[in-house]
């Protein structure tokens, strides 16, 4: 699954609208982490494929979800 994949089921699956999203990120300690609705829609869309780390962390705070989750595809871990 590709990144604007998981960031939408992740924000379904909490029940968030973008606007929810861009104002918890305001939280965000670094300004370089805080995002904006239109952001929100054009990573979503895949427009957006290169997001920065602080906004990746952001996500991943709002979301509750370890950044190697976020970040890779459907691999399978080793054990």
């Amino acid at each position: 699954m590709n990144l604007a994949k998981k960031l939408k089921q992740l924000r379904e699956k909490n029940k968030m609208s973008m606007s929810q999203v861009a104002r918890l990120s305001t939280l965000s300690a670094d300004p370089r982490g805080r995002i904006t609705q239109g952001y929100i829609s054009r990573l979503e869309s895949a427009k957006e494929t290169n997001p920065s780390m602080q906004k990746i962390l952001s996500l991943c705070r709002i979301y509750s979800v370890e950044p190697n989750d976020l970040m890779l595809s459907g691999r399978k871990k080793r054990s």
